[in-house]
């Protein structure tokens, strides 16, 4: 530390008179020598000493006349050098060499005073007094203390005075502050306060802090010095610091966070004292009471939202915040609209569109893209034919793209659109619908009648609602309660900027029925005519019958088939006897039976010859074709190939090369057997030629009488 120095400054006239009262002195002091004049040529000073310590105040004389004695606040002790009333004091040194010192020992407070050496007078000479020599007795302080230690409970914020006591001092000690050893120049001032015996004193020592969380478990220490110390005497407390929560928050996951994941927050605070209640809020609206955690869903209106956690305790209360970042996907703020602009003007088409990440924007038109990234496109030339039509505002980013269409519309004269035949059955609250395509919207659109307007204002019977459409307005005029007069033609009149168009609509009554109250008690609906619902119910009932005489011819058919098929079992019993019976024979001429062949089903044999039961039914039959003309035809499109060997006719079977007869000489087939039938041979239905004369009459004669009907059979 800097020592600052202090200049006197003495005014030249109070310079003068000092010097002038030296020269007096000494002039005086060397006329009283050479006059032989009693002096004192030694004066005491001011001593101090520390209680129970010894003192000597000096005097000496010169050309003494007169006696020698001290005073203590003009009070003399005596002329004895002993000074037998005063045990603790006495005069020492030669008093040959004219020295008188008032020796003080164990000196105490009741030495504290004004000393004075003095030479009575004489009848020849004046008498001396010496200069006032002041004694000061110092006394140590007793221990300091600090207000509240050891412990010293302060509040977070709050102004607090740490107060230092220490008593008993003489004089009054210096206190000085430390913080855990450190020397503290912070605000601090001292009150000292002089006892009843005028010469102890107290102090109060008092250090203003402005205590903080940093502040909690500090060591404050206060030293008290005087100079009857040869050392501080010093005492301590520690600092006992009530704070507001000091919260923090923690969010999983932290980053890169998506709608509808789900967050979550913990909220932890250093409190003193504890923590005593939490809370919740998002965008300043409480979510929770009660816990440290909080569990939310991400949605895309939290972004930018904050969620904020409170910790409260008996100081007070804390809060954390954090700005949710919440990625989505891009969508439109608002739809976009279109645009209506006049041949060789300017447009501008707007498209705004938010996400986060933040989406990149492209204006599209059919396969032009344009060489711009904003969410506004502006034609800053004249507009031309080219440039109406329908343009796409394309924003994407990572997490996905939405697209939206915006027209750029050529101003222009409207046109009315739609049907221009309308119906209401009579009764009924008329709806007259009247479009218009009209770029710019049309600023009216007037109903009229003959050459009267409609007024609708103020009419119970007339009304009229309007509603825009894309590329126009559409007005509906209202008439209650109609009657006949009020079918006709109306006229819808759409004006606006750039002109106008009408056309006539004409209400046409509809035609109404009503249905029989046995049938129902329901309405058809206005808009189906009459004869569409009867082609409907004769439609249905022509179904009907058709369904119902297909059922009559299957179920006839079902009970003939049942029937045949009772007939064709009858006749396969009798045909396993027969195959018994040609067994027998095969075995009483010492023949084996070969065993059954692969049966035919053709129309020709199966009514004549039949084949055993037990065969498999056309099992694995190979088509055949004839390798000699002999006038008989293919059997019903199956069998094998046929050669003639030693007079007759076998079949080659392509799965062996096996040579089978055939038929014998006859015509007939050894493994078959007459089944009794004879086949309308080769019926027409079949598409093959019917067999040779010659072939018909050697083998069967003239073919018998018998219907086309074909049995059924089990094999």
């Amino acid at each position: 530390m800097a020592t600052e120095r202090r200049y006197m400054y003495y005014p030249k006239s109070l310079l003068s008179q000092s010097c002038l009262s030296f020269l007096l002195l000494i002039t005086a002091t060397l006329i009283d020598t050479a006059l032989g004049i009693q002096r004192i040529v030694e004066h005491p000073t001011d001593q101090s000493v520390i209680v129970d310590n010894s003192v000597i105040l000096h005097c000496k004389v010169a050309d003494r006349v007169g006696t020698v004695q001290w005073t203590r606040n003009k009070f003399g002790l005596g002329n004895d050098r002993s000074l037998s009333a005063y045990p603790r004091y006495s005069v020492i040194g030669s008093q040959v060499n004219g020295e008188y010192n008032l020796w003080i020992q164990n000196a105490s407070l009741l030495d504290d005073g004004v000393y004075e050496c003095q030479i009575s007078h004489t009848a020849t000479q004046r008498g001396v007094r010496s200069n006032p020599a002041k004694v000061s007795v110092l006394l140590p302080p007793r221990e300091p203390t600090i207000d509240s230690s050891p412990v010293i409970t302060v509040t977070e914020g709050i102004d607090y005075n740490i107060t230092c006591r220490s008593y008993d001092g003489k004089p009054a000690p210096n206190i000085t502050w430390w913080i855990n050893g450190q020397l503290q120049n912070k605000r601090s001032y001292e009150i000292v306060t002089t006892q009843s015996d005028g010469k102890r004193e107290d102090i109060v020592g008092l250090m203003t802090i402005k205590p903080s969380k940093q502040d909690h478990g500090k060591e404050f220490e206060c030293r008290a010095i005087n100079p009857a110390l040869t050392s501080y005497l010093k005492t301590t407390a520690k600092l006992h610091v009530l704070y507001k929560p000091q919260v923090t928050l923690s969010v999983s996951p932290p980053t890169e966070v998506t709608e509808n994941t789900v967050m979550q927050f913990k909220c932890q605070a250093d409190a003193n004292p504890r923590v005593t209640s939490w809370k919740w809020y998002r965008n300043g609206n409480i979510l929770s009471e009660s816990s440290q955690l909080l569990e939310i869903t991400s949605r895309q209106n939290y972004h930018g939202q904050t969620i904020k956690c409170e910790a409260i305790n008996t100081v007070g209360k804390t809060t954390k915040s954090y700005k949710l970042n919440i990625e989505y996907s891009p969508r439109f703020v608002k739809e976009p609209l279109n645009v209506d602009a006049d041949l060789g003007g300017r447009a501008t088409l707007n498209c705004v569109v938010d996400g986060n990440p933040v989406p990149r924007v492209i204006w599209k038109k059919g396969s032009q893209e344009f060489p711009i990234s904003k969410p506004t496109l502006t034609f800053s030339r004249a507009l031309t034919e080219a440039d109406f039509g329908t343009y796409v505002c394309v924003a994407s980013s990572n997490l996905g793209s939405v697209e939206r269409q915006v027209q750029l519309l050529k101003n222009g004269k409207p046109k009315v659109t739609g049907d221009l035949r309308q119906y209401a059955a009579e009764g009924d609250d008329a709806v007259i619908e009247c479009e218009s395509d009209s770029v710019p919207k049309p600023k009216e659109i007037l109903w009229s009648r003959g050459s009267s307007k409609i007024a609708t204002t103020g009419s119970s019977r007339f009304s009229t609602k309007e509603s825009d459409l894309v590329k126009g307005r559409k007005s509906i005029l209202t008439i209650k309660n109609i009657h006949a007069a009020d079918y006709g033609d109306y006229n819808c009149t759409v004006i606006n900027n750039y002109g106008m168009d009408s056309a006539i609509i004409k209400l046409i009554q509809k035609e109404t029925t009503t249905p029989p109250k046995s049938m129902c008690n329901c309405m058809l609906p206005d808009a189906v005519p009459l004869a569409y619902v009867l082609a409907g119910v004769f439609g249905g009932l022509g179904v009907i019958v058709i369904i119902v005489v297909i059922l009559i011819i299957y179920n006839r058919k079902k009970v003939k088939d049942e029937d045949s098929t009772a007939d064709t079992n009858s006749t396969d019993s009798a045909n396993k006897k027969n195959l018994e019976n040609v067994r027998m024979e095969f075995r009483s001429t010492g023949s084996e039976y070969p065993g059954p062949q692969e049966p035919w089903r053709g129309d020709y044999l199966a009514n004549h010859i039949r084949a055993d039961a037990e065969y498999d039914q056309l099992g694995n039959i190979i088509p055949y074709q004839h390798t000699k003309q002999d006038g008989r035809p293919p059997v019903n499109g199956y069998g094998g190939h046929y050669d003639y060997q030693d007079g007759n006719m076998y079949d080659v079977d392509r799965r062996s090369s096996d040579r089978l007869p055939t038929y014998d000489s006859k015509g007939i087939h050894p493994r078959s057997y007459d089944s009794g039938f004879e086949p309308d041979v080769y019926p027409k239905q079949y598409g093959r030629p019917p067999p040779s004369s010659e072939f018909t009459n050697d083998i069967y004669g003239p073919p018998p009488t018998v219907t086309t009907g074909r049995l059924s059979t089990n094999v």
